[in-house]
């Protein structure tokens, strides 16, 4: 039982597969898709990188009940929406893949994905 409890914890730190202590954002992304499932939530986004590339990327969010919770729900993000900014903690492996922590709307709404004010401010009501 005592080795079940480590091998949990490890899965829910989030440094265990990303870099917590680096923020990452990109800038002017679209929405491809966005799954709300268990055990984290996905987001698959595009943007461009500054040769002019479209670089695809995916953002891990939380459980599908964590993020209901906290009004982050399935209608969210839809597949072309524009998305000013996303910030994150990019994967230790290198991979396009990161700990999604905030969304800049291209509506000025915030979308705070983790942390104790987790949810969506809307704009102009701060």
């Amino acid at each position: 039982m005592l080795f079940i409890g480590f091998s949990a914890t490890a899965h829910h730190n989030g440094a265990t597969y990303f870099d917590i202590s680096t923020e990452l954002e990109h800038s002017d992304a679209t929405v491809v898709s966005y799954d709300l499932v268990n055990p984290h939530g996905r987001l698959v986004y595009v943007f461009m990188d500054d040769e002019g590339n479209e670089v695809e990327w995916r953002a891990e969010l939380p459980s599908a009940n964590n993020a209901r919770r906290r009004g982050l729900g399935g209608d969210l993000f839809r597949p072309g929406d524009r998305l000013t900014a996303l910030t994150g903690s990019p994967s230790r492996s290198g991979a396009n893949f990161m700990r999604l922590t905030r969304v800049l709307f291209a509506n000025g709404d915030v979308a705070q994905i983790t942390g104790r004010n987790a949810g969506v401010v809307r704009a102009g009501t701060e």
